[in-house]
């Protein structure tokens, strides 16, 4: 089964934590969250998703929370595998975290390696979203 995810952090340094999660295995309902990462939030970062610190003051730690003992179970199943943009930077994340898995699919490497040519500019999610014409339902 596939698993689409999606992590929020305090910054993109090797000391930064998780502060938001959202993921939604194929056949399942979305799961998301906030988490208090234990540390503060860039400005940088806030300013990328909008979590603020006062968002995340009340709120557990990730490995205090009901997500991360869901999504612990779904990657502990080896017939199951994780689809993220830059995978590579949210599997870093959970690792802090002691998830680990190596069954990982990334779309920003396929992406690059479909455009052959070279012909889109930028390949972070949301440019590639507009750029290809996808409308997405949100909620």
């Amino acid at each position: 089964m596939l698993i689409f995810l999606d992590t929020e952090t305090t910054g993109n340094g090797p000391e930064d934590r998780l502060c938001q999660i959202a993921f939604k295995p194929e056949n399942g309902p979305a799961v998301s969250g906030l988490f208090n990462p234990g540390k503060p939030i860039s400005i940088d970062a806030m300013a990328i998703h909008h979590i603020t610190q006062k968002m995340v003051a009340d709120k557990p730690s990730f490995k205090e929370s009901d997500e991360y003992e869901k999504l612990q179970k779904l990657v502990s199943d080896i017939n199951n595998v994780i689809v993220a943009h830059n995978a590579q930077f949210d599997m870093k994340i959970l690792q802090v975290e002691e998830i680990y898995t190596q069954r990982v699919i990334c779309t920003l490497k396929l992406a690059r390696y479909l455009d052959k040519k070279g012909v889109i500019p930028k390949y972070n999610l949301q440019y590639l979203r507009y750029y290809l014409g996808l409308e997405i339902d949100a909620k």
